[in-house]
């Protein structure tokens, strides 16, 4: 694969993870709650991998098994929180406060294998910050933050932590589509146990034909195509180009969630948005050798 094959499949990662909030906000409007859409999403991937990956399901090792799992569990507070999150804010403040993960990821690796933070890892945590203050329409004189908005930024700590172990894992899969499957099938498992322990009572109100097609949209096509060409892609490309590219998603979250009514374009949102994406602009390059910025 070319590394100009590899940046637009990126691209096209990118706008289909962008592209699922709107999706999950339409399950949500259906009355369907984080848990019963944990549960139908895994269960939508695994039966999808069944399907089309079988030979490679017979090939899972112990590793895979170790790695899908310990992901599963992290990926699914991470999309539960954030699937939550939904409920109380907009699909472009979600995206955007979800994107904080990559400037929280350095500092779970420097409390989990000590590896300290740069300085440029510092200078993007303040950018982040303030960028989620302005969002959040949080100022001296209102002091207040929302639960969606605490509830997005819980999620992309737990993206975060995901991030970072698959960093450290993945590589030892014996394939990227059982990790994948393993991954939904742990989301659907523990989203079974949510919803008969937590959400029983909104189980009738859910309207069903409005809120399974975006599901299966997620599970069968965006899932895939999403943790599929991201796995593959980034072997082509530098990490560099990877994070400049997939860092857009919550762009592209706000640019279709506007384009269908959910969200306006208010003066916080491109603020706040833009600061959040000034602060994994640092993140992703380096303030040392500024010749390769100028490059």
């Amino acid at each position: 694969m070319s590394t100009r094959r590899a940046q637009l499949y990126l691209w096209i990662v990118a706008f289909a993870w962008g592209s699922s909030y709107l999706l999950d906000q339409m399950a949500i409007e259906a009355g369907m709650h984080s848990g019963m859409i944990n549960m139908l999403r895994g269960l939508f991937t695994v039966l999808t991998g069944v399907l089309f990956f079988r030979p490679a399901i017979r090939q899972m090792t112990k590793q895979d098994l170790k790695i899908g799992i310990t992901i599963g569990v992290i990926s699914f507070f991470g999309y539960y929180f954030q699937t939550a999150a939904l409920m109380f804010t907009t699909p472009a403040k979600n995206a955007f406060l979800t994107s904080m993960y990559v400037v929280i990821a350095p500092f779970i690796i420097w409390a989990g294998y000590h590896q300290a933070p740069e300085r440029k890892e510092w200078i993007a945590l303040v950018i982040a910050v303030i960028g989620t203050g302005v969002i959040s329409n949080i100022n001296p004189f209102n002091l207040t933050f929302q639960a969606g908005d605490l509830l997005s930024l819980v999620g992309a700590a737990f993206w975060a932590g995901q991030l970072v172990l698959f960093g450290k894992q993945a590589n030892r899969a014996s394939s990227p589509w059982i990790i994948i499957i393993l991954i939904a099938a742990v989301e659907s498992v523990l989203g079974m146990l949510t919803v008969f322990t937590t959400e029983k009572a909104t189980l009738s109100h859910i309207n069903w034909l409005l809120g399974l097609p975006p599901l299966a949209i997620i599970a069968m096509v965006i899932t895939y195509i999403g943790q599929g060409l991201q796995i593959i892609s980034q072997k082509h490309t530098s990490a560099t180009a990877a994070g400049l590219i997939l860092m857009t998603e919550s762009l592209f979250a706000s640019l279709v969630s506007i384009l269908f009514g959910v969200d306006h374009l208010t003066m916080n949102l491109m603020i706040g948005g833009a600061l959040l994406i000034l602060a994994n602009l640092v993140m992703q390059l380096d303030l040392i050798h500024r010749h390769r910025i100028k490059s």
